[in-house]
């Protein structure tokens, strides 16, 4: 499948540089490092504007998230390289342009903004820090330990250190807390095309995403996490993350230069709808069925779906289930969602109940489900199943409500936004939902099922590019280890 990448003209001069023979001097690359055409004094908006738009916000739809929704059983591998991934059968060259495009495409335009920005602009400088406490999230979830602390600086640090997990994880709260401190000072933001410069609305998010983060800890210290975890949330609904208003989220005009990337990986066919899940969306009526996945036909009011494929290394046949371009994640414009209010509830849920206080857990998981319900869906038709939903999958007190629950639900309503999915998979043991994760298969047209691994993929493997070229530096791992703060 062909992956789209935007890298701007300062990113590839960086990846010139960072991925250049060992053999240029170090006089060689700071002159190469010197673009004439990327003044030294830089337009922050337009920065802002290309960072917004590449790096992981574009590979994390449907290029770079697909495989990440096998890996957690929301999806199933349909031909090609998706038969690969179902097989675990990975290599260190998948996955590359999603770990180069972040620190490239993202991260040194977002450099830029912070070490050339003036006086007066202190608010991009927030903005930017915010966002690369994001991306270093995404990625870090994926690889655990990564370059950070001497990343991005190819004169000095041609071959940067890997910091450990814990210490990428400290340096993404202090990035959201500086954020929060720039942005206070106020002024015009241009340029920004997911919030256009509504500063309230990016201080919400960075102690939204603090709370995710501190959220993703709770292996390392279930009790610890929960504390920090319910007191950013406290923080994220003061200063007005009360409301989908406040998602963050990149909406695209369904144009062939900015097209929603679920939407080019659904009519592939690459990945299709893994069976459990689809089934469990099915059995349960779940109102968002037609949201989620196009039905084969529709007639009468009843619908007909088609199959789910299961997850093995088989040539699909059958007329599988996909997001197509009627449903609220698969049309060409479709936003793509990065952080929710939704998410929010359910990280309020998990967090109250690793406190211990159910109550607080059940209320916050009924507003999860009912801000998801009203977000995604899209036929008017289907508002009469959400009062039974409701009434089954969310209605739940302070004596009903479990953990089991609480993990099932977010995992109906994640999505597409597969990487935090498999974050959330990977801290709960893959025991969410209960008997549905399940090593795949080799085949399931031999009468033996024989499983592809004896454990669940952890892991994605590091870049060929990084094995090239800082090798010294690499952690050595396989994909079934787990990542540091999972252990």
């Amino acid at each position: 499948m062909k992956q789209r990448f935007k890298i701007t003209l300062l990113a590839s001069f960086a990846s010139m540089i960072l991925f250049a023979s060992c053999e240029k001097t170090l006089d060689t690359m700071a002159t190469l490092n010197l673009n004439e055409n990327s003044p030294t004094s830089v337009i922050p908006s337009a920065l802002l504007t290309q960072a917004e738009s590449s790096g992981v916000f574009t590979d994390q739809g449907g290029f770079g998230d697909g495989p990440l929704g096998i890996f957690n059983g929301h999806m199933a591998g349909n031909h090609a390289t998706g038969l690969n991934y179902n097989q675990y059968q990975l290599t260190n060259n998948d996955f590359q342009g999603l770990f180069l495009n972040a620190y490239l495409s993202s991260m040194m335009n977002l450099k830029q903004i912070i070490v050339n920005a003036k006086a007066t602009e202190t608010a991009y400088v927030g903005i930017a820090q915010i966002l690369q406490a994001y991306e270093l999230g995404y990625v870090t979830s994926l690889y655990g330990n990564i370059p950070w602390s001497e990343a991005l600086d190819v004169v000095k640090f041609p071959h940067p250190k890997y910091d450990t997990q814990v210490e990428i994880y400290t340096a993404m709260q202090g990035l959201l807390a500086s954020g929060i401190k720039n942005i206070a000072t106020g002024g015009t933001v241009k340029g920004d095309i997911l919030y256009n410069g509504d500063l309230a609305k990016w201080k919400a998010l960075a102690y939204m995403l603090s709370a995710r983060y501190y959220n993703h800890m709770s292996k390392k210290d279930a009790t610890g996490s929960a504390t920090s975890t319910l007191a950013a949330i406290a923080a994220a609904k003061s200063a007005g993350f009360t409301s989908s208003d406040n998602d963050l989220q990149l909406s695209y005009d369904g144009s062939a230069t900015f097209l929603n990337p679920w939407n080019a990986t659904w009519e592939n066919g690459m990945y299709v709808a893994n069976t459990p899940f689809l089934d469990l969306i099915l059995t349960t009526k779940d109102p968002r069925v037609r949201a989620y996945y196009t039905s084969t036909s529709w007639t009468s009011g009843t619908p007909s779906y088609g199959l789910g494929k299961s997850q093995d290394g088989d040539v699909g046949t059958g007329n599988y289930m996909t997001p197509g371009d009627s449903t609220f994640f698969g049309a060409t414009n479709a936003p793509q969602l990065f952080a929710t209010y939704f998410e929010l509830k359910f990280i309020e849920a998990e967090a109250n109940m690793r406190a211990g206080n159910a109550a607080a857990a059940a209320a916050a998981l009924n507003a999860a489900v009912a801000a998801q319900l009203k977000k995604v869906m899209n036929f008017d038709e289907d508002a009469a199943l959400v009062p039974a939903y409701i009434a089954t999958y969310a209605s739940e007190t302070a004596t009903t409500v479990t953990m089991e629950k609480i993990m099932t639900e977010k995992y109906k309503a994640m999505i597409c936004q597969e990487a935090e999915t498999w974050m959330d998979v990977r801290r709960h043991n893959y025991a969410y939902p209960t008997g549905m994760q399940a090593i795949p298969v080799i085949s399931n047209v031999t009468p033996t099922k024989v499983k592809v691994a004896s454990a669940f993929i952890q892991r994605l493997l590091y870049p060929q590019s990084e094995l090239n070229n800082n090798a010294a530096n690499v952690p050595k791992v396989v994909m079934f280890d787990k990542l540091p703060i999972l252990q």
